[in-house]
């Protein structure tokens, strides 16, 4: 059965974000190398596999899940002579992988997907193995931008509302199109020690993402700058993206 994606231009998508993908790689990076170099890897909603190059050298094996046929295709012709990887089609929230399985969870640009994070969560610490560890990015509900349209029209309980905000409009719901939940950090936060995980890090991520700000200043300048601010803008939450490195010291 299709599924959005698969109706979807998501290379297309990337194209002229260059910004918005480079400071994702830069705090998936750091993330890695935190890490080191593991056994099996899973990338989960892994798409045509922008990603898949920078994290191929910290695993033995790597197993790239997508669901969408159009996608995976993608992927499966840009690294057809690569024998490390492996592909699966499988969804969230109840992958077909078996319970304990890798040493290495990712999941990028997904979550932002469902309603229920806890329920997604508790499905990829079920594929963790003990001692494995979970990098975790999410659509931030209170970033900066968001945070302060929300004081100016008078709404001072968005701060501390954690409920999931729908990001789509009107007409888009009406033709039930992709749904884009952004979540509150702090409710993400408590989804993963509830489920099981201690939180190693997190990073404030795509911080200077605006228009006339990419417009203004060059590529490389804007690079540098988010690399330098990742860290000391999470304790704010400052970025409408955050990643989490997370680890599952124990199998229940």
């Amino acid at each position: 059965m299709p599924v959005p994606y698969d109706f979807f231009d998501y290379q297309k998508y990337w194209k002229g974000r260059d910004y918005e993908d480079g400071a994702e790689r830069i705090a998936l990076s750091r993330f890695l190398n935190s890490v080191g170099k593991k056994e099996l890897l899973v990338d989960i909603g892994a798409g045509f596999g922008r990603l898949t190059e920078l994290y191929l050298p910290f695993a033995q094996k790597v197993f790239l899940c997508e669901p969408s046929k159009k996608l995976s295709g993608i992927a499966k012709k840009k690294f057809a002579d690569i024998p490390k990887i492996t592909f699966c089609k499988t969804s969230l929230p109840n992958l077909t992988l078996k319970k304990s399985s890798f040493d290495v969870s990712l999941m990028v640009r997904v979550i932002h997907h469902f309603q229920d994070s806890k329920k997604v969560i508790k499905e990829l610490f079920r594929v963790l193995k003990p001692g494995g560890f979970l990098v975790l990015e999410f659509a931030n509900k209170i970033h900066f931008k968001a945070l302060m349209k929300a004081i100016l029209k008078g709404n001072f309980s968005f701060l501390s509302d954690v409920k999931p905000y729908e990001q789509r409009t009107k007409e888009s719901i009406a033709k039930r199109k992709i749904y884009f939940f952004n979540h509150h950090p702090k409710k993400i936060l408590k989804d993963l020690k509830d489920c099981g995980f201690e939180v190693k890090e997190i990073l404030s991520v795509s911080n200077f993402r605006d228009p006339i700000i990419k417009k203004i200043i060059p590529l490389r300048v804007l690079l540098f700058l988010e690399k330098i601010t990742q860290k000391p803008l999470s304790f704010i939450y400052f970025g409408p993206s955050i990643f989490i490195l997370a680890y599952k010291s124990h199998n229940t």
